[in-house]
């Protein structure tokens, strides 16, 4: 790919690049040195010696509503990596060649051990942020101002231009550096917010992420000229005599949210109960995230899923879909809220532990907030009695008068799960108006036939027992308006439960 002039026109957020199917989407990237679109990703470097790499995107973005810049990266090599990759972003006015090589990481000069300058910064940088696991990034080689050579360090170097600038702004070392394979789902994400900078970095195994850098005051750092109007991005990597291959796919640079994420729910339940998982989202801003997306992962056990959202201060939340897991559309101003509750019905012969989990994302925004997934776990025990049923016939019913209408006819079956139960109560909801059948003979009780809107049935006497092993069955009749209004005939919150003797 040959260098391009520099584009005018300001490129609109979201800037969506996968790398991962052999070309672009943006005709403005510029790949330089070693880099190359290779295996479904954008190969800085090969593992191999003294090697650099550079990917420029050579087309301005505002920078006036803040940024994010998320991907997933991958770096892998020799046991001592070498020397790491760079995110950089220049005045977009300006466009630059490749930065200096070896641990100035393509962004910064590049000096030998005697001071002198032999490979120039890029120009008008802003700032760098260097994932650096050889370590000479913070040594005077890369610049001025840093603690010298520490591997496995993310650092920040500032404004420069050719030979002069980039200096050490700020850095921290990182227990066991930057090395990672796709498969361990290594995330960075870079905000610059009013001149401030965080920068976050995740795994599959820490999904949330941690915090590298945290709300840095990158406009107030020594040397630091304005922050420019926009912006323009880039990625570079080099290897010296300690190789990596730098790998980077899955970029996306957007406007940057606040939305955390709290989930709450029970931790104990009982096969049968009817729990509820509640989810609260709270955009912060700096922006508004008009298409956030609440998703949550419903455990198979839960069964007869409902949804409920409500928002505040201008929070609007979707109806949402339980098709696939729970997906919940949020309109979500700046100092918004919307609180989302999950209903489900344990499934009656469950035994065992189950895990609720939601996230909030945005195919529009990037949210940097701490806390952006979470999840319940709740352990489920067998109750003293289990309930199922079956349906086991329907018909149109026209006598007597007033008792017309659609009858389907079930078939609930008991268990006891640990012991003897002698006394006993059954309670469901049919999921429209109906009433057990006065048609129908009964040996149990009929507490409540279902004109308040619940069914509930009870134990006779101490004859009809619910012996561990046998199951006791009943018959059930419900009496429905008509069969539209009737449905499939299913039993909502059904539940059986061990009493007291009357």
């Amino acid at each position: 790919m040959t260098a391009q002039a520099s584009a005018s026109r300001q490129v609109e957020f979201p800037i969506i690049e996968t790398f991962t199917q052999g070309s672009v989407v943006n005709p403005h990237w510029q790949l330089l040195g070693s880099a190359e679109l290779n295996n479904g990703s954008l190969e800085l470097t090969p593992n191999a010696n003294s090697k650099a790499g550079t990917a420029f995107l050579d087309q301005p973005f505002s920078s006036t509503l803040g940024v994010t810049i998320d991907f997933d990266y991958s770096c892998e090599g020799s046991a001592n990596l070498g020397d790491g990759f760079s995110v950089y972003l220049i005045d977009g006015d300006r466009t630059t060649g490749p930065g200096g090589i070896g641990g100035a990481l393509g962004y910064s000069f590049t000096k030998n051990n005697s001071g002198t300058i032999v490979s120039d910064g890029v120009t008008a940088g802003y700032v760098g942020i260097g994932f650096d696991n050889f370590g000479n990034f913070a040594s005077d080689l890369a610049g001025t101002g840093g603690p010298g050579s520490r591997a496995n360090t993310v650092g920040v170097r500032g404004s420069g231009s050719g030979r002069e600038g980039f200096r050490w702004l700020t850095g921290t070392q990182v227990p066991g550096g930057f090395r990672a394979p796709w498969e361990q789902g290594a995330h960075i994400q870079v905000s610059i917010i009013g001149g401030r900078l965080t920068v976050r970095h995740a795994d599959k195994a820490n999904p949330n992420g941690v915090l590298l850098i945290d709300d840095f005051d990158l406009a107030g750092g020594a040397g630091q000229v304005a922050m420019p109007a926009t912006f323009k991005l880039g990625f570079a990597a080099g290897t010296g005599a300690a190789t990596a291959v730098h790998r980077i796919r899955d970029l996306t640079v957007a406007l940057p949210v606040n939305i955390p994420l709290e989930m709450s729910g029970p931790q104990t339940a009982k096969a049968g109960d009817r729990i509820s998982y509640v989810i609260s989202v709270e955009n912060s801003g700096p922006n508004d995230a008009p298409d956030a997306v609440v998703e949550c992962a419903i455990p198979a056990e839960l069964l007869d899923v409902e949804i409920d959202g409500r928002g505040e201060n201008g929070a609007v939340s979707g109806i949402g879909s339980t098709a696939e897991g729970a997906v919940i559309p949020v309109d979500l101003p700046k100092g918004s809220k919307a609180l989302i509750t999950i209903s489900g019905t344990i499934a009656p012969d469950y035994e065992g532990r189950f895990t609720c989990t939601a996230l909030v994302k945005s195919p529009t925004r990037s949210n940097m907030a701490a806390k952006w997934s979470d999840s319940v776990t709740t352990d489920v025990e067998l109750p003293p009695v289990s309930i199922g049923y079956e349906i086991v016939g329907q018909w149109s019913q026209t006598w007597p008068e007033d008792a017309q209408g659609y009858v389907f006819s079930y078939k609930l079956k008991l268990e006891a799960n640990e012991q003897r139960v002698v006394w006993w109560q059954i309670s469901f909801d049919p999921v429209s108006p109906a009433r057990v059948n006065p048609t129908q003979t009964q040996w149990y009780q009929v507490v409540s036939d279902g004109s308040d809107g619940t069914v509930l049935l009870a134990s006779p006497d101490e004859s009809h027992t619910i012996e561990p092993g046998t199951p006791l069955f009943i018959d059930v009749q419900l009496l429905y308006p008509s069969q539209f209004e009737a449905g499939e005939g299913k039993l909502r919150n059904l539940r059986a439960i061990e009493v007291t003797r009357p």
